[in-house]
């Protein structure tokens, strides 16, 4: 089977098997599967919310542009969009021991709130999530089956 590596920022669309992998810190990635057609996407999103201005080559970096880019793709394909399995990943705090002023959510928590935000307004809602946390994750994604093997990259600690 095919192997490619997700870099932040991109999607990978695919109607054939693969495992797509993918390291996630703050960020978050976003699994859609249609197990008919077996048409394929995850992303890697960098931030929550695009600029005003985005050009097509960078709205897969957002949250908020990803995922209707991502859906798009589908209804192309004439997908009806109760039949798209979706998985949530990523959004973890990094750096804890980081000092920084209370200002609100961390980019994580930001990321994951925005994509299930943004998926819910479609009437989607992950059927698997692991968000949030203190380590980065260590993501493959197997499109033949849908599933996704997630591993952290370092214990937890306490800090």
């Amino acid at each position: 089977m095919t192997r490619y590596f997700l870099h932040p920022g991109a999607v990978r669309f695919s109607a054939s098997p693969e495992l797509v992998e993918t390291i996630l810190g703050s960020c978050v990635s976003i699994t859609l599967r249609d197990p008919v057609s077996g048409l394929t996407a995850i992303s890697h999103c960098v931030l929550p919310n695009s600029p005003a201005e985005i050009d097509e080559g960078t709205r897969f970096r957002y949250c908020d542009t990803a995922i209707p880019a991502m859906l798009a793709r589908f209804a192309d394909r004439q997908v009806p969009i109760s039949r798209i399995e979706v998985k949530l990943f990523g959004g973890a705090e990094v750096l804890p021991g980081v000092e920084r002023p209370p200002v609100g959510p961390t980019v994580g928590a930001l990321n994951s709130r925005c994509a299930l935000t943004v998926l819910a307004s479609f009437g989607l809602a992950p059927s698997a999530q692991k968000t949030a946390g203190v380590v980065g994750l260590h993501l493959i994604f197997d499109t033949a089956k849908g599933d996704v093997w997630v591993r952290p990259l370092a214990k937890e600690q306490n800090v």
